[in-house]
């Protein structure tokens, strides 16, 4: 008889039942830590969850048993065809698993063992694949009506018998309780002589589930230890699963690469943030021919405590004055990693271009990062090319592991709130980490009530900082969360937010049209600003004077020497990093007359200058945000010649609609009423006007689901599903015969209705099933994605 398989062979290795459950128990000692001796990691883990140290034997015994008893549910005649691919499993083998464990006689076998949870084992090890919910626990899926239970194999006894030894449980292994055969009634509700009722043994343990979920709820120290142990336990099983799986099939030898990853790695100390990463910004600041000087503001936020919320204006050096509280934070307690996250992928990108990647060891961390890396420092002066910034694909989210600074979005580490598997996997490197979270003003509701539960739950030093933000938020960060809040301008930056900066008045689109090409005409850069793509492109086709309706037209211009340059979300990826470039060099200080027209892409990570700002309405922290790209010196020009803000209405709000503008009216009468403003004015203006009503916080799946857990990374941000990823249909050849690294360049967000999913059938060969194919002959390299074909918008110009 052949040996109980745990994965589908590889080459001429099977990887056997027994072999995969000891390098899951083995992982997670080597992670962790035994019962006598913490690792680094296991120390970072409890703190991480609140879980007091000397609980932790109680940890390692349920996490060791979760470890042990997570797969052999595989030990079945469904599981066993389909990973040699004769066939598939009616239910999910790690359902199985649970269904196994939840049988009378294995339960008070478990309970025997001082310590260990049977409810908490038993909901990690269903839960560790993140693919259960009410709805699908234990639910028919498969072919055929019936399993074998393989406990008569050879294999099995010896593995009940193995783990036993090593969780501690007696030596006898308990008797199970059932025929060999489980399966489903058929249509007319009968089972089959001999099978046993699988429908009705899940029911049982389904109630027994509700029970448990009931006792999490309750309001106590001892429910809350309760839950904190299920999180730390799941988690810790999801994680020692991954490196059980993903180190063997790439070849390493688990304890060395563990050792090497976590353990023998110096902590980032406070020398480590100041020479590899401060004193390297600053001296590249000074190459860049820029003065530089510390500023009282930036030396006082390193007083600030483990959690602190800091507001401050657009330019006034925030990251810095971030890179200095993490200095004194690892000096206070020790930290294997920095993270810097960001709302979005270009912010992540600028952050890790300006400060991170002076760091040894750096990452950027985000869907297309790799795509971003290639040739950022192809510059032979740079010290930095030399450097290696890519990790071990292989091993997807564990190739980060070594990484001791991070320049990452948001999601990457905070979607473990909504069971992302791969942020879920990087709960080691955020478990011991000082974390620095830009722009929450920008947070959808979704992002935002997964920050306050991420602040009120777990323990590690963070600083969110923002520009603006609105008073309920600001409140709700402070009072709800406990973060100390800095708003404080000492010295220079009193001087720089309460100079004369700004000039505001409402307009007319009409009358703002002619005022951008009377400034041009008179030499100064403008940015225009709308809300939705299709205006944008509007905007541009009405005032290009060169547009030929051509794909491979990458330059526009308003007039002869006048670039106009229109940014937003929907190119080619490849064309947005030549795009967001071209926009920072033509708003670059001293630089001469430029048009760019974007939409709210402009309102973070774009480092860009002008002298005059034209926008639509919208929410007033975004206007104040995109103010902050006009004359956005430390030392502001003369009002004569910068600083002059245009902010219009249109009978079309989209995408917002009326209760998101709640403010802006007033704000706007307020402003546009004085001879001047500065950056102060608008942080005040803010604080007196009324607020967009408030909604309810989304629930965060990781916290709030009980025994249950269903992956849902995509839940992290609000969506409604407008865009679809894709390629243009003429660039599919380079697409597949790109690397892969190379292959987002050739993506775009295309509007869901202009392509539709191909069918298999239309689909070219190795096509990924969630790229769509747009049409050609509506993109322009110079504007983007059109709704409509080039040629059509040629015509209406």
């Amino acid at each position: 008889m052949s040996g109980l398989l745990a994965k589908s062979p590889h080459g001429d290795e099977d990887k056997t039942l027994l072999q995969h459950t000891l390098d899951v128990m083995n992982a997670a000692e080597w992670l962790f830590g035994t019962a006598d001796e913490l690792t680094r990691l296991g120390k970072a883990w409890l703190r991480f969850f609140k879980i007091a140290e000397d609980r932790f034997p109680i940890f390692h015994v349920n996490l060791l048993a979760a470890a042990g008893f997570h797969d052999w549910g595989k030990a079945n005649s469904g599981f066993q065809k389909a990973v040699r691919r004769q066939g598939e499993q009616i239910i999910w083998h790690e359902h199985l698993s649970g269904l196994l464990l939840a049988l009378e006689p294995v339960t008070a076998w478990l309970k025997e063992r001082q310590g260990l949870d049977a409810e908490i084992v038993l909901s990690a090890v269903l839960t560790h694949h993140l693919r259960i919910n009410v709805k699908e626990f234990a639910a028919y899926w498969g072919s055929g009506t019936r399993l074998q239970l393989l406990s008569d194999h050879p294999d099995f006894l010896p593995l009940l018998r193995e783990v036993a030894l090593r969780v501690g449980l007696s030596k006898e292994t308990p008797e199970l309780p059932c025929p060999v055969f489980w399966g489903f009634k058929d249509s007319r509700g009968a089972l089959p002589r001999g099978v046993f009722d699988l429908a009705g043994h899940r029911d049982k343990v389904a109630h027994r589930l509700r029970r448990f979920e009931v006792a999490l709820r309750e309001e106590d120290e001892a429910a809350d230890a309760r839950r904190r142990m299920l999180w730390a336990v799941r988690a810790g099983l999801i994680v020692a699963d991954a490196v059980g799986s993903g180190l063997p099939r790439v070849g390493k030898d688990m304890k060395p690469w563990i050792e090497e990853t976590l353990e023998s790695p110096s902590p980032c100390d406070e020398s480590f943030v100041q020479n590899e990463i401060i004193q390297k910004r600053v001296e590249e600041i000074t190459r860049q021919g820029n003065a530089f000087e510390w500023i009282e503001f930036q030396l006082q936020c390193e007083a600030l405590p483990a959690r602190a919320l800091l507001l401050a204006p657009c330019g006034s050096g925030k990251t810095l004055a971030a890179w200095r509280w993490i200095a004194a934070q690892v000096r206070e307690r020790s930290a294997a990693h920095l993270l810097f996250l960001y709302p979005t992928r270009a912010t992540a990108k600028e952050g890790f271009r300006d400060y991170v990647s002076w760091a040894p060891e750096a990452a950027l961390m985000h869907a297309t990062s790799a795509f971003d890396l290639e040739g950022m420092f192809a510059n032979p002066s740079d010290p930095r090319d030399k450097n290696h910034y890519e990790v071990e694909r292989r091993l997807f989210s564990l190739g980060f592991w070594g990484r001791r600074a991070f320049s990452a979005t948001v999601d990457q580490f905070l979607a473990f709130l909504q069971y992302g598997y791969g942020p879920v996997c990087m709960l080691p490197v955020l478990a011991d980490s000082v974390v620095v979270i830009d722009e929450v003003h920008s947070f959808d509701r979704n992002m935002f009530s997964a920050l306050k539960e991420f602040l009120k739950r777990f323990d590690v030093p963070v600083l969110c900082m923002t520009a603006t933000l609105p008073n309920d938020r600001r409140d709700e960060l402070v009072n709800e969360c406990g973060l100390t809040l800095y708003t404080d301008k000492p010295g220079k930056l009193k001087v720089t937010s309460e100079a004369p900066r700004y000039r505001l008045r409402q307009t007319t689109e009409g009358e703002a049209r002619e005022r951008i090409r009377a400034a041009l005409a008179e030499g100064r850069r403008v940015l225009w600003v709308v809300n939705q793509v299709k205006r944008a492109q509007q905007a541009a086709l009405r005032l290009a004077c060169d547009f030929e309706g051509r794909e491979g037209q990458a330059a526009l211009q308003v007039a002869p020497g006048v670039p106009l340059l229109c940014y937003h979300s929907r190119f080619k990826l490849a064309d947005r990093v030549k795009r967001h470039d071209a926009v920072v060099r033509a708003f670059r200080k001293g630089q001469p007359a430029a048009l760019a027209i974007t939409t709210q892409v402009c309102e973070m990570s774009l480092d860009m200058d002008a002298d005059l700002l034209v926008t639509e309405a919208c929410p007033v922290t975004s206007l104040i945000q995109r103010m902050g790209r006009c004359n956005r010196e430390q030392d502001p020009r003369p009002l004569a010649r910068s600083g002059e803000v245009l902010v219009y209405h249109r009978d079309d709000l989209l995408p917002y609609d009326v209760a998101a503008l709640t403010g802006l009216q007033e704000f706007l009468t307020a402003a546009s009423g004085r001879e001047w403003l500065h950056q102060a004015d608008l942080e005040k203006l803010l604080g007196t006007v009324p607020s967009p009503p408030a909604v309810g916080d989304q629930a965060c799946s990781f916290t709030a689901s009980g025994p249950y857990a269903m992956g849902g990374e995509e839940d992290f941000r609000d969506s409604e599903d407008f865009n679809v990823q894709a390629v243009v249909r003429s660039d599919v050849p380079a697409f597949l015969g790109a690397e892969r690294k190379a292959q987002p360049g050739w993506t775009l967000p295309a509007p869901r209705w202009l392509v539709p999913r191909p069918t298999r059938a239309e689909r070219p060969p190795k096509w990924p099933s969630y790229l769509g194919i747009a049409p050609d002959g509506h993109y322009h390299q110079a504007l983007g994605l059109f709704d409509r074909s080039l040629a059509e918008m040629g015509r209406t110009n």
